[in-house]
């Protein structure tokens, strides 16, 4: 057995219209395919026996039991494994119900497809299935596979602390989601863009876009804290500020016992110890907290129990009372056994992953312990209560109880103004006091600290009293009503024309005011700059548009290859753009007729949103059977008005654009609007160049559905050249002395063929071709390309193209042949490898008037090689006019 590829899905995609996180396993289960799991003997009774939590598992009985019965009847190791990896992230706390296994056309390679919460956990938990899978098939002992299945869940459970997002950010952004807020991950912490473009706002952990940074440092500064609040009259305990230990027992002196020392500028009770009574005990807690800090607070201690007080936004929103781990003895068991019998509470788990953590014996609990006169096998009397802890953090294993209610009118006016002194706009006040319902002026409370990011996790899910949800206050901040957060997103996707269309729209739009971010296969685009080059259409490169913070509409194109990899970069479009499906990268991926390449296409109008549009060509079959799958409205485009499915539109009263009389023309039910003729459209040459026209159908109908005026379309139309700025690669002409080069980046049979159409057109006589083709292909693809060459050009240069992607140069080339020799005519034909001596060679040999055609293989390589053949030609020629 043999995992030949682990792919992540982390958006929409082709397996699953709700599941949006997908783990894609490519399995190779070898010998298994012969042996289901009714043929492996003992292998039920076994894997029941060392899960038997899989009797949960529905399958497709849909009833409890139905996986077992499935193994029992027989069932392929694909589909086990399954289940084997849904059911380990179950039981290492994350529970989730998706998944599909599904045979390819390759025997015995599977993909095996299922979700996941955490994706380092989900690869993780694909890998741990295999084994366990293995484990069972070859009868190894249940015991160790027993404890093989505790350690991965114990892995797992690691894995998730480390990359998920804490309590609070977690929060943060499941609030955002449930308003229909998204959010990006800008790095492996918790440093989030909530909302998109312009309209974003980024938090870390608690800190906010709105959150002022001298109120940070001023919080930082638990001595300028202290300072300031006392000068405005807020309580706060007796304290000094000291570097030098020299200095700790006079300042001791003065502060007196119980006293707190900690570090000046720590957080979350890092280097803080609490009830000091002796100088021994100052010495270990300076010790401390100068792991944390230079300076160091020696303070007095206040009398009571700590409080949390949360202030969003200067209201008062919750408040908590802490208290550290401990334990109660019971004049029977042993302070380990006690802390053992604490963490059996079901309310404790791992991290996070419960309302409150496992008590974990470290040094500080020794000290706890010690300094209560105990070890760890000493038996507690019965009802003393013992702490472990010197901080009431619920990291470490304390517990909150909601106070809120309890809250006294002049507390809730203290605490409020404390954080419109400091100036923070999400604020902890840490407060030591008997109680919270009187004023803490009456009953000998203060304030010790106030912290910049407070976790939320004390006030969502207290051990007692009520659950708050503090995130919908600093969602309500940023966040306001009616404050927008999303940019309008066109995704346009199809096999041909979506890099022409893409940037005809982008171009629209960036001249009727907005401010556009757009991706295409030569690169990334922010305005007019290219900031990244290359073929950016995957959702990385999305994602980069709408991570720009002076973005207002994102145009993206949207290829298959991204959509395979990973899903798309975004959860929903406001218009998604399906150009066409014809044969291309067909036998990649699993990827095999051109209805498994329609299905990965029809992500896109699938994430189309409610209100938004699916333009879909109306003359493609498997295009237009997409409307099917759409939330949003179907619009559709056509080069014929007569077109059966454009008439039931229009009959409907739906609207449609579709070119007419020589017109692009929108068709609002039975109305016609026209926007402009086709001979005033550059792009179109005249409206012979068809395919063209088909580009500007679906960019005219994207914009007008979008809410751009007809005027403004117009005039993007009439300004927009196939020239090699605008649309490099893409039906750019450049005449080098007496030849007419012609670039273009038809790189699949049905793309040539438009091309050929568009150039038999042309008045040339003699047309040269140079031609190659990725090695991606299928091998009759690229025979059908030669073909097309074969047919209708009278000298072929076949180059060695830059994308071999496993092929050799000289088998592409023999393929490109045996087209040619297919077509039946003799044109001359020459092979030379490099891209700039294939270029040079057709223009040099050139016939006057000829029409030299290259297809692209790196667009800017090809541009640069034939403008520094023109630019010689040029000069030669001024040289000469000189001379004469």
């Amino acid at each position: 057995m043999n995992i030949l590829e682990i792919r992540t899905l982390r958006g929409p995609n082709y397996w699953s219209g709700y599941w949006k996180k997908l783990i894609i396993m490519r399995l190779d289960i070898g010998a298994y395919e012969k042996k289901p799991s009714n043929k492996l003997k003992g292998f039920y009774d076994r894997m029941v026996e060392v899960m038997p939590t899989l009797r949960s598992h529905g399958c497709s009985y849909g009833e409890e039991g139905g996986f077992l019965r499935r193994v029992e009847e027989g069932t392929w190791a694909g589909h086990i494994i399954e289940h084997f990896a849904l059911e380990l992230q179950t039981l290492a706390g994350m529970d989730t119900g998706y998944g599909r296994t599904r045979e390819t056309t390759e025997k015995g390679i599977y993909n095996v497809v299922f979700s996941y919460h955490e994706e380092q956990v989900g690869r993780y938990a694909a890998r741990a299935a295999v084994r366990l899978f293995v484990g069972l098939a070859e009868n190894k002992d249940p015991q160790a596979i027993k404890a093989e299945i505790a350690e991965d869940v114990q892995r797992m459970r690691e894995i998730r602390e480390e990359v998920r997002f804490g309590p609070s950010t977690g929060s943060l952004v499941e609030e955002a989601e449930s308003r229909g807020i998204p959010f990006i991950r800008l790095n492996d912490q918790s440093l989030v863009q909530l909302g998109y473009g312009v309209h974003q706002k980024r938090i870390q952990a608690t800190t906010t876009a709105n959150t002022n940074m001298i109120a940070v440092d001023i919080a930082g500064n638990k001595h300028a804290t202290k300072t300031l609040l006392g000068d405005m009259g807020v309580p706060v305990p007796r304290g000094y500020r000291i570097r030098d230990i020299d200095d700790l027992e006079s300042t001791l002196d003065k502060v007196g016992f119980p006293a707190v020392i900690k570090p000046l500028d720590g957080n979350h009770g890092k280097g803080a110890t609490v009830g000091i009574t002796s100088a021994d005990e100052a010495q270990i807690a300076w010790e401390k907290a100068k792991e944390y800090s230079r300076w160091v607070i020696v303070e007095q201690q206040l009398q009571g129990f700590d409080f949390r007080a949360l202030v969003v936004n200067n209201r008062l929103i919750a408040v908590a009372k802490r208290v550290p781990a401990h334990v109660i003895g019971d004049g029977k068991q042993t302070i380990q056994e006690l802390i053992d019998e604490t963490n059996q509470d079901p309310r404790r788990g791992y991290g996070h992953e419960n309302v409150l953590t496992q008590i974990e014996v470290d040094n500080q609990t020794m000290r706890c312990i010690r300094q209560a006169g105990y070890e760890l096998d000493s038996v507690l009397p019965k009802g003393e209560q013992l702490f472990l802890k010197t901080t009431a953090n619920i990291s470490t294993g304390g517990t909150a109880i909601d106070v809120t209610d309890e809250v006294h009118p002049e507390n809730v006016f203290l605490f409020e103004r404390i954080a419109k002194i400091i100036g923070l706009d999400v604020a902890g006040i840490d407060v030591i006091a008997p109680n919270v319902s009187e004023p803490l002026r009456d009953n000998g409370g203060g304030i010790i600290e106030v912290n910049a990011a407070p976790g939320f996790r004390m006030h969502l899910a207290p051990s007692e009293g009520i659950g708050r949800n503090v995130a919908e206050h600093v969602i309500d901040m940023l966040f306001p009503t009616g404050t927008p957060f999303r940019i309008p997103i066109f995704a346009i996707t199809g096999t041909n024309g979506k890099t022409t269309t893409t940037r005809l729209i982008a171009h629209i739009l960036r001249n009727s005011g907005s401010s556009v971010g757009f991706t295409t296969t030569d690169g990334t685009y922010i305005g007019n700059e290219r900031i990244v080059p290359g073929d950016n259409t995957g959702p990385v490169s999305a994602q980069l548009v709408l991570k720009d913070p002076t973005v207002d509409v994102a145009v993206l194109e949207t290829a298959r290859g991204g959509i395979i990899r990973s899903g798309l970069g975004f959860d929903h479009a406001d218009i998604g753009v399906v150009l066409n499906v014809a044969a291309d990268h067909l036998g990649l991926k699993d990827v095999n007729t051109l209805e498994d390449l329609a299905r990965v296409k029809s992500v896109v109008p699938r994430a189309v949103g409610k209100r938004g549009y699916a333009v879909l060509n109306a003359e493609d079959d498997l295009v237009y059977k997409m409307k099917e799958l759409v939330d949003g409205t179907v619009v559709c485009f056509s080069m014929d008005e007569n077109h059966p499915n454009i008439k039931r539109r229009v009959e409907r009263g739906r609207v449609s654009c579709v070119y007419e009389n020589g017109y692009v023309t929108i068709l609002k039910g039975k109305w016609k609007v026209r926007v402009e003729k086709a001979a005033n459209i550059p792009l179109t040459y005249g409206g012979r160049a068809e395919f063209m026209v088909q580009n500007v159908l679906a960019a005219t109908l994207a914009c007008f559905v979008h809410g751009v005026s007809i005027e403004d379309i117009r005039v993007g139309l009439t300004t927009f050249n196939a020239g090699t700025a605008q649309t490099p690669g893409r039906l750019n002409f450049i005449e080098v002395g007496n030849v007419t080069v012609l670039m273009d980046y038809a790189h699949n049979p049905a793309g040539f063929r438009g091309l050929v159409d568009f150039i038999s057109k042309l008045p040339n006589k003699y047309r040269t071709v140079i031609l190659t083709i990725p090695g991606d292909r299928r091998d009759e693809d690229i025979r059908e390309m030669g073909q097309i060459a074969g047919e209708f050009f009278d000298r072929i240069v076949i180059r060695e193209g830059h994308y071999l992607r496993g092929r050799e140069a000289a088998e592409i080339a023999g393929l490109i042949q045996e087209g040619i020799a297919r077509a039946g005519k003799d044109p001359q034909v020459r092979v030379i490898p490099g891209s700039r001596d294939s270029i040079h060679h057709a223009i040099k040999h050139g016939r006057k008037g000829e029409l030299v055609v290259t297809l692209a293989d790196v667009v800017s390589d090809d541009i640069a090689y034939v403008q520094e053949m023109r630019d010689s030609v040029l000069e030669t020629q001024q040289h000469q006019a000189a001379a004469s």
